[in-house]
């Protein structure tokens, strides 16, 4: 077994909220009577996180995420339960957290890095790395409160990143930096993770969180509904973005455990009932087939530089005047390689009377290089009302005769221009 770096047992956190400031200083003057509600930001939270593990977090705006990750890192108290922590943290939990606006940036990192742990002689000798992958130039000896945010969350991350954490924690503070920054912080974060760095990462990018973690947890309304597998629980959390319609949680739970049964007379893969279906059900997907241009089944195996069709074919359950279909091609570490639908297309589909049938047809060039990807199918309304989506329904297999590296064939060409040597 590995070592337990952080063990969250049993914690809970509550909030007093007052309808009136009056009414807080009743609660001190009048401890005896109540005149605050509460709210619980987090409910009986047990997690375990074994060092040199890379852990997601995700879930909707306000599910406690934050709370949970400043619990960990000491800088909230619990209201019960208790949380053990070994090693060093470093932790970018809120834009600026720690900095002293009327400081420098140069000061501030001093300041960050001796209450992480360092000395003053360990800072000066990683000031040059820190200072460059900051990369904000002059600003570095200004106050902080002349930078713009994407400068704050620049330094934030420089420090937290180079000062040799045993934890990195990480709370969505990369969204504001530019693609070029993203990207050097996702390299920095692999770095760390490699070299045994244990690491909560929270953010709203599932791909990211499919490509970095181990394991990812699932939080709504304070508690943790699911912790497995990075595919697994970003399913888990697709579904119950999708079910924003159904009156309470509990609902959603109830329709995962009792999901609509596919069309039994329907054929195509449905009839293995995937785990992962979601929507209200105003139209359901009936089958989802691999045909060449021809109509020939290709069950399910592809030649790179072939072309294809994916063939849906659904039913609605209703009048229906604003459907839109699309799918996604993910490979095996669920990175979404390609994906499109109807709206994305400029292709209005006809409207749909109760029960009617249609079939669309995805056609294109087979570009993906040797390996095994899948196929997501969705459809929903044109405001984004998830009516039946069905993930990971296809599983493909793709061959390529041809030597090259990557996720994609281009089908490169080379031409070799030799120049002829002037004779003297």
């Amino acid at each position: 077994m590995s070592e337990i770096l952080i063990s969250v047992q049993n914690v809970s956190k509550c909030y007093k909220r007052y309808k009136r400031p009056a009414d807080r200083l009743k609660d001190l003057l009048l401890p005896g009577k109540a005149h605050a509600e509460e709210f619980w930001a987090l409910r009986d939270i047990n997690l375990d996180v074994a060092r040199g593990e890379t852990l997601g977090i995700i879930g909707q705006n306000g599910s406690g995420k934050s709370t949970l990750l400043q619990i960990i890192a000491g800088t909230l108290t619990p209201t019960t339960g208790e949380v053990k922590v070994k090693g060093r943290v470093s932790a970018l939990l809120e834009l600026g957290s720690g900095f002293n606006p009327e400081f420098t940036g140069r000061q501030n990192v001093f300041f960050n890095g001796q209450i992480l742990g360092l000395s003053r002689e360990e800072i000066e000798a990683k000031f040059d790395r820190i200072s460059a992958f900051a990369d904000i130039g002059d600003f570095l000896d200004q106050p902080v409160k002349t930078y713009s945010s994407g400068m704050v969350v620049r330094l934030a991350f420089a420090v937290v990143a180079n000062t040799e954490p045993q934890i990195l924690i990480v709370d969505e503070a990369l969204a504001v930096g530019d693609a070029k920054f993203q990207a050097r912080c996702m390299k920095r974060i692999r770095e760390l993770k490699d070299g045994g760095v244990t690491i909560l990462f929270v953010s709203h990018d599932c791909s990211s969180v499919k490509m970095l973690c181990q394991r990812a947890a699932l939080m709504s309304h304070g508690v943790i509904l699911n912790i497995g597998t990075p595919k697994d629980v970003v399913n888990h959390y697709i579904g119950l973005l999708s079910s924003e319609q159904l009156s309470s949680e509990a609902e959603y739970l109830e329709l995962e455990k009792n999901p609509e049964n596919s069309d039994p007379n329907s054929s195509g893969y449905l009839s293995k009932d995937p785990i992962y279906r979601h929507g209200n059900k105003l139209a359901v997907i009936n089958s989802v087939s691999i045909t060449d241009l021809n109509g020939r089944s290709l069950k399910e195996k592809l030649e790179t530089g072939s072309s294809f069709n994916i063939v849906v074919c659904l039913q609605a359950k209703t009048d229906l005047a604003d459907l839109v279909i699309g799918f996604s091609i993910r490979n095996l570490m669920g990175i979404v390689i390609y994906g499109t639908n109807t709206n994305l297309m400029n292709i209005d589909l006809p409207k749909l009377a109760k029960e009617q049938k249609l079939t669309v047809n995805f056609q294109m060039p087979c570009l993906l290089n040797k390996g095994i990807y899948t196929i997501s199918i969705g459809i929903h309304s044109e405001c984004g009302l998830s009516y039946d989506w069905m993930d990971e329904v296809v599983v493909l297999e793709v061959t390529n005769s041809q030597t090259c590296d990557g996720v994609v064939d281009l089908n490169s060409q080379i031409i070799i221009n030799q120049l002829k040597a002037k004779i003297a």
